[in-house]
């Protein structure tokens, strides 16, 4: 059967993605998205891998979907004003794994390209991808890579068609707290003049309220543990992506301002990120290529 035909059943292979890739997935669902390619995909995936570790993760705190779902709401939600504006037209995401954001995209901006890139899975995602109804007409590209070999990802990326002299969205989410500060926002700051960069990052610990400090602690330890990952999270301050050179700030969230401007609350009407300090992620909106400055 052509990977492209749908079965006479009308249904399409489901294809068994990691642990920690369903995990994110079963936090924050589909329904988050507008677009019908996402739930067509949505429908191509098989989740049952994540469920052990998301039951871990709620014996912790079992309101940690908010976490994610906040976060690519935001996220979504700034990526479609930026690329409503109609001056970029290409959009790199490191680390993408089995996101649907990129999907979510494509599908709806007419002549937009995008690159996913990570070091597994891109395979298997572009074979789901291309028996997508919105496939013939879009430009995702699944390339896999290593987002820390900076001159390879560059390579890459001019390989598959990507144009370092056009203006870039590039959307780091759910990346930075695994790599070097270089690889998770250095490395974008000499794009072209224009570009932009949607950055997600984890505040220190010390940082959180005293009783909501454990909570991200324990929910990575569960998934470190889980996954038998030993290196060490990279943190970031709002004065350190502020401060970071080659990048203009344009705009700023933490989880209690996301929370209030989406006007997502519990049943009772109770906030859960009532101030700043009682959340753990931020999510910066960055101008890059602005002041360029010389690589290392």
């Amino acid at each position: 059967m052509n990977r492209n035909t749908v079965p006479k059943s009308g249904r399409l292979p489901v294809q068994a993605i990691s642990d920690t890739s369903a995990l994110v997935l079963l936090w924050c669902g589909e329904e988050i998205y507008q677009s019908d390619a996402v739930r067509q995909y949505a429908g191509m995936l098989d989740l049952s891998r994540g469920r052990e570790l998301l039951a871990r993760c709620h014996a912790v705190w079992e309101e940690y979907d908010r976490v994610i779902r906040y976060r690519k709401l935001c996220i979504a939600r700034e990526a479609e004003t930026i690329l409503a504006g109609g001056h970029i037209r290409q959009v790199v995401i490191p680390g993408a794994g089995y996101s649907m954001l990129g999907i979510e995209l494509a599908s709806r901006f007419a002549g937009l390209k995008v690159f996913e890139i990570d070091s597994s899975g891109m395979r298997e995602k572009r074979g789901m991808v291309e028996r997508l109804a919105v496939a013939s007409g879009s430009s995702l590209f699944c390339l896999e890579g290593d987002v820390e070999d900076h001159a390879g990802l560059r390579r890459l990326l001019s390989g598959a068609g990507w144009q370092d002299a056009a203006p870039t969205l590039t959307i780091v989410e759910g990346l930075s707290y695994y790599l070097s500060r270089e690889s998770a926002l250095g490395q974008w700051r000499n794009l072209a003049e224009g570009s932009m960069v949607v950055f997600e990052y984890l505040v220190p610990y010390g940082e959180v309220n005293p009783e909501r400090r454990d909570i991200p602690r324990l929910v990575f330890g569960e998934i470190m543990q889980y996954c038998s990952f030993t290196g060490e999270f990279s943190f970031w301050r709002e004065e350190e992506v502020r401060s970071e050179p080659g990048f203009v700030l344009e705009r700023f969230y933490t989880l209690e301002g996301i929370e209030r401007s989406l006007g997502e609350f519990l049943g009772s009407g109770q906030r859960i990120f009532r101030v700043r300090g009682d959340g753990w992620i931020e999510i910066a909106v960055l101008k890059s290529g602005e002041g360029r400055v010389g690589r290392a």
